[in-house]
């Protein structure tokens, strides 16, 4: 990781401790990238809140450093926080990293992006499901992971998906709306019970 670089608004604080081996560290990093985006959702200033997503996805959560990356994902998921229900505008740019984490060969890694990825879906909740296929084909390869702590945070990420897509079908229902989303939904249920 290249310390000379300009990654502002990210402070040199924030890039140093995202960086550090300690999940300690990464932690407080996460809680300053919070209320920084917090502060640009107070402003509307969505430009700024994409450049910090961005400087996040590419600089630390795609990077060859392992605390590097763990400390892009802790910052992915602490931007959805902060998004609250504005997060649904930013999923693709949250989830694709976080997704090509679950792909890595450290098992702690495919760890922490299961579980920034439970952050982003709890957060979105329901505007999460245009993004429903490739959820499923990353939590699919999960759920076979040969490392027990990986199954379990995908098994809680696809209980946290099946709500979603419950949710919505019973609006659907409620709406007397049958769509072919609807079965999607119900065959999403029945294949992801499988797991």
């Amino acid at each position: 990781m290249n310390t000379e670089k300009d990654f502002s608004p990210l402070t040199p604080n924030i890039v140093r401790a995202l960086n550090d081996k300690l999940y300690e560290k990464r932690k407080v990093a996460a809680l300053e990238i919070e209320k920084l985006v917090r502060e640009f959702v107070a402003q509307n200033n969505s430009t700024q809140i994409r450049h910090v997503i961005q400087i996040l996805a590419s600089e630390f959560a795609l990077s060859q450093h392992p605390h590097s990356r763990k400390g892009g994902l802790i910052g992915l998921a602490a931007c959805s926080i902060a998004l609250g229900k504005d997060s649904g505008l930013y999923l693709k740019e949250l989830i694709e990293p976080v997704l090509t984490c679950f792909n890595d060969s450290d098992s702690r890694l495919r760890y922490y992006a299961c579980e920034a990825l439970y952050n982003i879906v709890k957060v979105a909740r329901g505007a999460v499901l245009p993004h429903f296929n490739v959820l499923f084909d990353g939590l699919s390869k999960l759920a076979a992971d040969p490392d027990p702590n990986v199954k379990s945070g995908s098994e809680l990420l696809d209980r946290l998906l099946k709500v979603c897509v419950f949710v919505l079908n019973k609006l659907l229902d409620n709406l007397s709306l049958t769509s072919t989303f609807s079965t999607t939904c119900q065959k999403f249920w029945m294949a992801s019970s499988r797991f």
